[in-house]
């Protein structure tokens, strides 16, 4: 349950701007009706680093990601900022206080495999579209 509010929040965070867009990013980049795990990969951490990366070196720094963190609080209140928070503490996994290209794929290879319901290695619209529905709900 944990590693699913963790994922949830994680995930949430790299799709809100997208969210507010509509449908969201198109993450079947082949447009071969398949969404595999390097071009889930791709798309989540490619808009996680455009949206937050300031500096442009690659990672997102906690000073980086306080924009984000403060809608979370706006918007989901205590229990969203309470997850991001555990984002941080389980995404940093080399405890450096910055979110690097390996571990926003750490983060999309779980919300891919949460979101992969029948495990057949890549995402179909329906999963998509389940997706999109849960976007921003914990468990």
């Amino acid at each position: 349950m944990k590693r699913l509010l963790i994922t949830a929040a994680f995930l949430a965070m790299a799709s809100s701007a997208h969210a507010q867009m509509g449908r969201g990013p198109d993450l079947d980049l082949d447009k071969d009706g398949k969404v595999t795990l390097a071009e889930f990969k791709k798309v989540q951490a490619d808009s996680m680093l455009g949206r937050l990366d300031g500096d442009k070196d690659g990672r997102i720094t906690k000073a980086e990601s306080k924009s984000m963190e403060a809608l979370a609080a706006r918007f989901g209140g205590a229990k969203a900022a309470s997850r991001i928070a555990e984002m941080w503490s389980k995404g940093d996994a080399n405890k450096d206080g910055a979110l690097s290209r390996a571990e926003l794929d750490a983060g999309s290879k779980r919300r891919f495999d949460q979101v992969d319901a029948n495990r057949d290695g890549w995402l179909s619209k329906d999963e998509l579209a389940t997706m999109r529905q849960n976007r921003g709900r914990a468990g």
